[in-house]
């Protein structure tokens, strides 16, 4: 009974207390989540509100989702000869006054389309690059058989961040305005650089040869075998790539579904995202407490299940406590996903590698956002919201369903 006291107690929320530059870092990367929330409701309602059109929203979306895809995987190659700790330092500067400068100019009233297809694609590069270091740097800052506890911790404070962020946007953008609430943003942008400069992280390069094309493309194939080689990696990183191009409609047409079908407005829109964030919250502290009992390969099927019959439900749905509840059940299941992909991404990819194998994952998820963004607004005009959603439930239900009969992938 000693041992195993003393093994939860190595393997809990506790034991990450001794590793201080990580909570450092956790504490703002979780601001920075807490600006995020507000910035991606004070957005979509300042495209929506600018253009009135479901089209311009998906072509934005498709701007701020195109970076991921262009260059996420060289990025990781680069990233990986990068000092971390000033690739995250310089990409929340920039971010930083990338948002002010977005704020600065809807206040003004000087804001047009074209500043924001700049403004969102140069944030989302920064975000290609912070990405595989923020990877890269948990390897350094966490020992391995805390991964799974610090992971949790991550999503569970992640969401919180995020729940407060929709409470305050909602109340911020009414009685302030969308430019105040872009400003906030902007300001935890800072405050997530400044606990990067204070933190003491071990550098991690690969500096030892020099970069030519012929190494270039020998480190970049280098993080794709580390995924072809794991069966769990290659079959959720293709569920996910496949489920984000579906699930794109849902994110542009969110706010016309709270707007004309729940007749909610703005408001409406934070409860239902402030709800999707409470589910994975509850989700999340509950896979870092029982998620070893489970097969990886359970709980990615199991949470896409989860998930598209989360969103088939909006389909049926036109009151917003519904909704709420709808969103709730959905956002549940993501961290069911996320929890056992990262930690085994972790546990399996050398340190000197996981800013190719981070970035070559996250493209490869992301590969479906551009197309997805790009043709939901064109669905809009052909089919209405609410069907729109049913097929957007069914079809992740269905991508759900082949791996089952994949035995090496039910083996993990």
């Amino acid at each position: 009974m000693e041992f195993n006291a003393a093994e939860t107690e190595k393997r809990g929320y506790g034991a990450l207390l001794k590793y201080k530059d990580f909570l450092k870092i956790w504490a703002g990367n979780t601001i920075s989540r807490f600006g995020d929330a507000i910035d991606s409701i004070a957005f979509l309602w300042m495209v929506y509100k600018m253009t009135g059109s479901t089209l311009m929203m998906g072509t934005v979306m498709a701007v701020n989702a195109a970076p991921a895809v262009l260059f996420g995987m060289p990025a990781g190659v680069l990233v990986d000869r990068m000092n971390k700790k000033n690739v995250m330092i310089f990409t929340d500067l920039l971010r930083g006054f990338s948002t002010a400068i977005m704020a600065f100019l809807y206040i003004s009233d000087m804001v047009s389309l074209w500043h924001l297809y700049i403004l969102t694609f140069i944030n989302s590069s920064c975000e290609v690059f912070a990405s595989p270091a923020r990877a890269s740097v948990m390897q350094v800052l966490v020992d391995k058989k805390h991964y799974l506890p610090a992971n949790s911790l991550r999503q569970a404070s992640s969401s919180a961040a995020e729940i407060a962020g929709t409470a305050v946007a909602a109340v911020v953008m009414g009685y302030i305005g969308i430019g105040a609430a872009i400003l906030i943003d902007s300001a935890t942008f800072f405050i997530s650089s400044f606990t990067a400069i204070i933190a003491r992280i071990d550098t991690i390069g690969n500096k030892a040869i020099s970069l030519n094309m012929k190494q270039f493309y020998f480190e970049f194939t280098e993080g794709i075998a580390v995924i072809k080689s794991n069966i769990v990696l290659l079959v959720s990183l293709t569920m996910a790539c496949l489920v984000n191009l579906v699930l794109a409609p849902f994110n542009v047409l969110l706010p016309v579904y709270s707007d004309k079908i729940l007749m909610a407005g703005e408001k409406g829109m934070s409860f239902i995202l402030m709800s999707f964030t409470i589910g994975m919250i509850a989700s999340s502290l509950l896979i870092g407490q029982i998620g070893d009992r489970f097969k990886r390969s359970a709980l990615v099927i199991a949470g896409f299940m989860g998930l598209g019959s989360g969103m088939l439900s909006f389909g049926f749905i036109n009151n917003i406590e519904l909704a709420c509840f709808a969103a709730a059940i959905g956002g549940a299941f993501i961290p069911v996903i996320s929890a056992g992909s990262m930690t085994l991404m972790q546990e399996s990819t050398p340190v000197d590698k996981m800013g190719r194998v981070s970035s070559t994952a996250t493209t490869l998820s992301l590969l479906g956002l551009p197309l997805g963004y790009a043709v939901s607004g064109i669905m809009a005009y052909g089919i209405n919201v609410l069907t729109t959603f049913k097929l957007v439930g069914v079809m992740i239900i269905i991508i759900s369903i082949p791996p089952i009969f994949i035995k090496k992938f039910r083996q993990h």
